[in-house]
């Protein structure tokens, strides 16, 4: 679920629920005072804006879980091929040895496996001999 809103759209729903909360006066225990209720409100629009970030949080944890499982997909057929692969932290490259769920192991010419996190990974090409036609 995602809820997209505006900054004063948010505004006029708090102060709605500002305008609502000191109403129920009525209801209060005698012995609150309005401190008791400006503090209940602050608790409240805390609690609401942390639901809201974890929501949209989620969201983007599925989507990038959605995009690795592509990212996977795509590179299984280069298995036991030679590529480089270019990630944030410099150059890999050999043969594509294993492609996990959210990584690829290459082994490097000198024999060297090393295990690179797709979502490091910024470009890819495959390496080797060129066949002309």
């Amino acid at each position: 679920m995602k809820i997209i809103v505006n900054e004063k759209e948010l505004k006029e729903y708090f102060d709605g629920l500002a305008r609502l909360l000191p109403q129920s006066s009525a209801i209060q225990p005698q012995g609150s005072n309005p401190c008791d209720m400006s503090a209940l409100l602050a608790e409240l629009r805390q609690t609401i804006r942390e639901e809201l970030a974890s929501l949209g949080m989620e969201g983007q944890r599925d989507a990038g879980s959605y995009n690795l499982n592509k990212l996977r997909q795509v590179f299984e057929p280069y298995t036991s091929k030679p590529a480089e692969l270019l990630t944030s932290a410099g150059t890999v490259e050999g043969t594509i040895t294993k492609v996990g769920g959210d990584f690829l192991v290459v082994r490097e010419p000198g024999g060297t496996m090393v295990m690179v996190p797709l979502e490091q990974l910024v470009s890819f090409q495959l390496t080797g001999k060129k066949v002309e036609r």
